[in-house]
């Protein structure tokens, strides 16, 4: 990490996040442990519509990395998808989640 990155890092414990479990208990942590708690955040926020004339693209995409699908919107979002369902480093992935 650079030392420009490292101020960044100590800022970050200044800030929570609040999220609702799957069983619908809402829970605030550390922004900082936001990644530890991906697992544990519940449904999409909003559904995915679909109807003809749509000028959007959404859709599902079977992630391999949680065994499961994750909605998306568009073709900017299903791209984003793909490529961190590629990536060894991500263990998480959410859809709609704020």
């Amino acid at each position: 990490m650079r030392e420009a990155d490292e101020g960044l890092t100590e800022d970050v414990g200044q800030f929570n996040a609040t999220y609702v479990t799957i069983a619908g208990v809402e829970r605030r942590v550390p922004l900082a442990r936001l990644p530890d708690v991906v697992p544990q955040l519940g449904r999409p926020v909003r559904s995915f519509p679909s109807y003809r004339g749509q000028r959007s693209f959404p859709g599902w995409y079977w992630s391999a990395t949680l065994g499961r699908r994750i909605g998306f919107e568009s073709w900017v979002e299903r791209d984003q998808l793909v490529a961190l369902d590629f990536d060894p480093a991500v263990v998480g992935i959410v859809s709609q989640s704020f």
